[in-house]
């Protein structure tokens, strides 16, 4: 009887509560876990060691790999501390300028503005001699320039600008496969040049309807057909304007072969496939993936796939248009005049 008083007493002393007195602490439970140890532990003060302590070259590469984060403001940051570099060392890069570039190019597209612009102030430290072939370059360009988004529409025109202001870098523009009739085709589709109707032989008479969408009347948008324009324009002058004539450079000529005459002309040729444009035994032309090497083939082929008249057309239209709208038409007007008098 004695033990089964003492568990009743038990069970009943479970559930009944414990009265605290004022200021009293509640007892602790006795399967209470001790939580009053530390643990001892390394904190560093920054994500990365000192930079003191690594060189010149690790850093740059460790920034060029920092192109590719996820984070907008380390992307920004490497692109800043990239341009900072290659204009301090622009003869001793620890990287070659092709390879930062094909790092940097894919952020043409980046949805961040400040990245964007350090995209465009990286390409602008770099020396203009040693970018190489800009071909991938333009290509994530006209990516740009078709984006839905107007502020990389407007970004990527910038990268093209800069391309085109110099000839060091307009040359190698000029002399990427598509580089020429691809663009102007970019910039077709960009105005909404086009011409309806079935397309007619070169040289023929061209009739049907024309197509053109006049610009919306928001402010944005007039502010990025006028850029656009203008980049038009300047694309045009590189690839249509040809080089000054020399006029010593016939008696020079001829004083080096006296008394030969015309012997240069008979001569083996110095570059490879000199008859390549022929085309006598290759593959149907792609004339927007040919490579045109001077103002002359550029001009040839502008009016031969009838841009010429296309342009000219939308050129008369948008200077309908009053204020800077027209400006940067009559712009593109007298570009197209140097395909004209070639």
């Amino acid at each position: 009887m004695g033990s089964s008083t003492k568990k009743k007493n038990e069970k009943k002393h479970d559930f009944q509560k414990t009265k605290l007195k004022v200021g009293k602490a509640r007892p602790k439970n006795t399967n209470a876990t001790d939580t009053s140890f530390a643990a001892k532990s390394i904190v560093l003060k920054q994500q990365n060691l000192s930079e003191s302590g690594r060189d010149a070259a690790t850093l740059f590469n460790h920034n060029l790999s920092l192109l590719s984060s996820k984070s907008d403001t380390q992307r920004r940051d490497a692109l800043a501390y990239l341009a900072t570099v290659c204009q301090l060392e622009a003869n001793d890069l620890p990287q070659p300028a092709p390879a930062i570039v094909s790092k940097a190019q894919p952020l043409i597209l980046d949805g961040s503005l400040s990245v964007r612009q350090n995209v465009l102030k990286l390409i602008k430290a770099l020396p203009k001699h040693q970018l190489g072939s800009l071909e991938q370059l333009l290509l994530y360009t006209r990516a740009g320039m078709t984006h839905l988004s107007n502020d990389i529409r407007s970004s990527s025109l910038d990268v093209l600008d800069y391309l085109l202001s110099h000839p060091t870098t307009a040359e190698p523009v000029m002399a990427c496969a598509g580089g020429w009739v691809k663009t102007l085709r970019t910039f077709q589709n960009l105005l909404s040049w086009h011409q309806g109707g079935p397309s007619t032989p070169s040289g023929a008479q061209q009739s049907g309807k024309w197509s053109i969408s006049k610009p919306s009347t928001s402010l944005s948008s007039n502010k990025l057909l006028v850029h656009q324009l203008t980049t038009l324009a300047n694309l045009l002058k590189a690839g249509l304007t040809r080089p000054p004539t020399d006029l010593g450079v016939a008696a020079r000529r001829a004083a080096e072969l006296f008394p030969l005459w015309q012997s240069d002309a008979h001569i083996l040729p110095t570059k490879s496939n000199p008859f390549g444009y022929l085309n006598l035994f290759g593959a149907p032309r792609d004339a927007e993936s040919e490579v045109y090497d001077d103002a002359e083939e550029r001009s040839s082929i502008f009016q031969e796939l009838g841009l010429l008249e296309i342009f000219q057309y939308g050129v008369r239209e948008a200077k309908k248009e009053a204020g800077e709208v027209g400006r940067a038409a009559s712009a593109v007007e007298k570009a197209l005049r140097l395909a004209e008098t070639g």
